[in-house]
């Protein structure tokens, strides 16, 4: 019977048309003729194949009618938060009581499954709702004490990262509109979920990947929000996207690398163009080098390369009108930006390749400046250097040509689907049937 339903779904979601057109031979349509037998159909299932059958109660139906649910949602909304709020308190005594095992306890996952299944029914009414900014003023403020509160209130190992991902939803919808909650977002989330995920690179990984997608959300649509943060807030910011790309998961690298690229976008466009810069120019400049030389991150190659081509660009441009070396510190000013980052540059990777002499460590650093409005120039270049050096002459580097590869495989994808037959079915994207 699980089977049954199962495939029952999926035929439904492949061949959504035949449901709702008459065959031949037929009066009316299929949908009907099921509707119509629904009792019947469904007298001896059990309630988790029921669920299957309907497609899972409120969320699935959430996901199928968008803004057409918010009758329904509407009224359930409070009473679920009231129950949010409740089963919180129920896990907080459990936890007090039974100390951080109980966390682990078969009663305590039931009671965090029923908040998980709340957020999750609400995050997915707000995403495929139609942008109706009522909607985001009916169903946001009523949220921020039972949910972020609550988020921030509970002990580590019984926050929620759907928490996290509902409000890079929220923002990722309402985009500006929700500039003004970024200060009450960032203060009930950040600190403590920061804490959570830099001890060690394997703890709460579900929360690592929505929390950088939360920041992502942030620095995209609200990113006035975060010019008005405090510099030590701004630092605390910085520190987690350099501590995202330095893992050694993809998922997070990567996004801890585009939001990085966000972030550097942003902040050129701003007034604080220089200020920012003057902070942290050249950390990131080390870090991303760091990342870009160790082996370890070798998937992240294109997005390093786009990293380094921006503030390669930056400097040369003569965009950034305030020192970069610490006057304070250097002994003879420099006549420019650009003199003081070449020789920065050339003794940062002096010191990461001692096998290298000064003149090919110089003459790759010139490289970079030349080639830098020619991504593919700039990209070839950083990698041809790589490959020469002792660190990775002896790799597998594959990674470091994965766009390309990736490039062939989708021309190949679609000179075959330019020929009927080829690609079986089943190998088609779903958006691609059923049209």
């Amino acid at each position: 019977q699980d089977m049954a339903c199962d495939t029952f779904l999926k035929i439904v979601q492949k061949c959504k048309r035949k449901f709702v057109i008459v065959q031949v031979g037929e009066n009316e349509p299929f949908v009907s003729e099921l509707l119509t037998g629904l009792p019947t159909t469904i007298a001896d299932l059990e309630p988790h194949q029921i669920h299957t059958f309907y497609e899972s109660t409120n969320t699935s139906v959430a996901n199928s009618l968008g803004t057409y649910f918010l009758s329904q949602i509407s009224l359930i909304f409070l009473d679920m938060l009231n129950v949010y709020r409740m089963y919180s308190e129920l896990i907080s005594s459990s936890i007090a009581e039974g100390g951080p095992f109980a966390s682990k306890t078969s009663y305590v996952k039931l009671l965090r499954s029923v908040k998980r299944e709340t957020l999750k029914l609400i995050e997915t009414f707000l995403d495929k709702a139609e942008d109706q900014p009522q909607i985001g003023k009916q169903f946001v403020p009523p949220m921020m004490d039972p949910v972020l509160g609550d988020y921030a209130r509970n002990l580590p190992d019984a926050r929620e990262s759907e928490v996290l991902s509902l409000f890079a939803t929220i923002i990722n919808k309402y985009k500006a509109a929700m500039i003004d909650d970024v200060p009450r977002i960032f203060e009930a989330v950040f600190q403590c979920t920061l804490e959570m995920i830099t001890k060690n690179f394997e703890d709460y990984p579900e929360h690592r990947l929505k929390f950088f997608s939360l920041l992502r959300a942030i620095a995209t649509h609200c990113f006035p929000a975060l010019i008005r943060l405090s510099s030590q807030q701004l630092k605390l910011v910085m520190d987690s996207i350099i501590w995202a790309f330095r893992h050694t998961e993809r998922n997070i690298a990567e996004t801890g690398l585009n939001l990085l690229l966000e972030m550097l976008k942003n902040f050129q466009n701003s007034e604080f163009c220089n200020q920012f810069y003057q902070s942290y120019f050249l950390q990131i400049e080390q870090e991303i080098f760091a990342v870009l030389t160790d082996t370890f991150h070798k998937p992240g190659f294109k997005l390093h390369v786009l990293v380094l081509q921006h503030l390669f660009c930056l400097v040369e441009s003569g965009g950034l009108t305030e020192p970069l070396w610490d006057v304070a510190t250097v002994p003879y000013p420099y006549p420019n930006n650009t003199m003081f980052v070449r020789e920065y540059t050339i003794k940062l990777l002096s010191t990461s390749f001692p096998n290298m002499t000064a003149a090919e460590v110089t003459q790759f650093v010139n490289g970079l400046f030349e080639s830098r409005n020619e991504l593919s120039a700039f990209k070839n270049h950083i990698r041809d250097f790589l490959v020469q050096s002792k660190e990775f002459s002896a790799q597998d580097n594959k990674d470091l040509y994965a766009e390309e590869a990736a490039a062939q495989r989708e021309r190949e994808r679609q000179r075959m689907l330019s020929i009927p037959g080829l690609i079986a079915p089943n190998e088609i994207q779903d958006e691609m049937l059923d049209s």
